[in-house]
């Protein structure tokens, strides 16, 4: 969801307003601010986590660090900053995986997604790609499906960890296509990616900042796009739709920042403006279109909305999977 600049400006003024009336908090930041990613670096949250400290720590006077915390598809990140104080110097570059799609793979969480976070601002929406080992000896998606369904039950796909979004799009192409494969999830993309790149994964999901230079180089095989189109760093590879997979196209993660539930309106106020103000630069744009991130803002109030929306999109999709991790 893209929002206008009109709105995010309304939502932020009106935010800003109620933060100029409270002088207790009027000082902040006075100290550094932390970001936790729930996931290694080297992947997409980490790319971004590291645009927005970089732009941010200008704004708003003070440093922010980047927190990598793996583990559990997220779980272990998200699970630090619900526990830490409500005060704005923890925040969690979360969406999609870490407040979604976490309550659908998981039985039980050491927290609630939804009620113990305050959104504070949209950062981006990351495309997906599905692609398959050089040894698959696939150059389509309908390859892929035919070589996988000639040995069901012999074949492996990877993730960043189970209740990623890369974990959550590879089990839907899946079950839409009918394949008997094993997930085997790893600690954060790069393990994955490794065991891809010697052949001893078939195919996995995930985000171009990851595997799109193995794609261009032809180490592995880019075999679609999980988008509406095509992005620009890799124009050869089709659509799902393209690839004659409509069913498993439009599935497109989305990056947020979130504080600890009871995180005071003001500071809330503050830090979206710091983040609508980053992602809104040409310099940070060109970035962002480099590694093919999409761009996104909003208010509090719209964040919020946005949130509940999704939540009512995917959360029953993934349930329906049956594949939550204990």
């Amino acid at each position: 969801m893209l929002l206008s600049r009109r709105q995010t400006l309304l939502g932020s003024l009106a935010l800003g307003t109620v933060a100029g009336t409270s002088p207790a908090w009027a000082a902040f930041p006075d100290r550094p601010i932390r970001i936790v990613v729930p996931f290694a670096p080297g992947g997409s949250y980490d790319t971004t986590g590291r645009l927005l400290a970089e732009g941010a720590a200008p704004l708003l006077g003070q440093p922010v660090v980047v927190d990598n915390r793996p583990g559990a598809g997220g779980v272990v990140g998200a699970a630090s900053v619900a526990r830490a104080p409500a005060d704005g110097y923890t925040l969690l570059l979360g969406g999609l995986t870490a407040q979604i799609l976490v309550q659908g793979a998981n039985a039980s969480l050491p927290f609630d997604p939804m009620s113990d976070f305050v959104p504070v601002a949209l950062v981006a929406k990351v495309p997906l790609i599905l692609v398959a080992a050089k040894n698959m000896n696939v150059r389509s998606v309908a390859e892929l499906v035919q070589a996988v369904k000639a040995k069901p039950g012999t074949y492996d796909f990877s993730s960043a960890g189970t209740g990623t979004s890369g974990h959550i799009a590879a089990q839907h192409f899946a079950n839409v296509t009918g394949l008997e494969v094993t997930h085997v999830p790893y600690r954060g993309s790069a393990a994955g990616l490794a065991d891809l790149l010697a052949g001893r994964i078939a195919f996995l999901v995930d985000t171009p900042s990851v595997i799109g230079e193995h794609i261009r180089s032809g180490a592995i095989s880019g075999l679609a796009v999980m988008s509406d189109a095509r992005i620009p760093t890799l124009p050869e590879v089709p659509t799902m739709k393209e690839a004659g997979f409509a069913s498993v196209n439009n599935l497109e993660p989305w990056q947020a920042i979130v504080a600890p539930r009871g995180t005071p309106t003001e500071v809330v106020a503050r830090l979206n403006a710091a983040v609508n103000d980053v992602t809104a630069r040409p310099e940070v744009r060109a970035r962002f279109a480099a590694i093919d991130l999409t761009p996104m803002s909003g208010s509090p109030d719209q964040v919020a909305r946005f949130f509940s929306e999704e939540n009512e999109r995917w959360v029953p999709i993934v349930r329906a999977m049956d594949m939550r991790a204990g």
